[in-house]
């Protein structure tokens, strides 16, 4: 049987291997096919926001991705939601932002949310997208946002160690929180040195990702089947 090929569309290199360690511990059986271009996170930090023209590459990327077979696709780039909200009403398979199926799981979990974050624009996005998704399900939530300074400096100079306790560190001052967002897939990798504490859900943007279209797929392949029957 051919295996699921999922496509894993990234603007950081860093994101590639939490994708696919969340793939591995949630559902090994695909193939996962990267696609990287990381001058997206350059002129994004050029221009400020995202352009007509990053809007342009990340839906060619996303068209090739399906034109290469993928099935399903994930979009790791948390400063690109807007452009891949836009360009995913025109594919033909399920494509999901970075972290929309992180905003759901950590509501899952309750209604004291924190977030982290190692860049700035990043949390206006998630704050923002929170608040919509509250608003379109009747849900009320208090939210506590920082930024981790310095990590993502860090993990583009080659340093993923220093990224990573970063990040573990800024986690202890949001301990009073029922689910503590990780905003970006490059953060996956920090969740490790997180300490646990009693009533506070942790949750990553790679790991909900990946649960969330596996249960996209599941659901449209259960749909698809054909019924079978005993002939009367």
């Amino acid at each position: 049987m051919t295996a699921i090929r999922i496509g894993a569309v990234h603007a950081l290199t860093a994101s590639i291997e939490p994708i696919e360690a969340a793939f591995a511990q949630a559902w090994p059986s695909v193939e996962i096919v990267n696609l990287c271009d990381e001058s997206l996170y350059s002129d994004y930090a050029r221009w400020g926001c995202e352009t007509e023209e990053i809007t342009r590459r990340v839906t060619a990327l996303l068209e090739y991705s399906v034109q290469s077979g993928s099935q399903g696709i994930l979009f790791s780039g948390s400063l690109f939601s807007k452009s891949v909200q836009s360009a995913r009403a025109e594919m033909s398979v399920p494509v999901l932002t970075a972290y929309e199926a992180m905003i759901e799981a950590a509501f899952a979990a309750g209604d004291c949310l924190g977030l982290l974050a190692t860049v700035p624009d990043t949390i206006v996005a998630i704050e923002r997208d929170t608040a919509d998704y509250a608003d379109a399900n009747g849900f009320s939530f208090t939210l506590r946002s920082q930024l981790v300074v310095g990590a993502m400096d860090a993990l583009r100079g080659g340093d993923s160690a220093r990224h990573d306790a970063l990040v573990a560190e800024a986690a202890n001052e949001l301990a009073d929180c029922q689910a503590l967002m990780l905003a970006q897939h490059s953060m996956g990798r920090s969740r490790p040195l997180i300490t646990a504490i009693p009533g506070r859900q942790v949750v990553t943007s790679p790991d909900t990702a990946v649960l969330k279209l596996k249960r996209l797929l599941d659901e449209s392949a259960s749909k698809t089947a054909p019924e079978t029957g005993n002939a009367g």
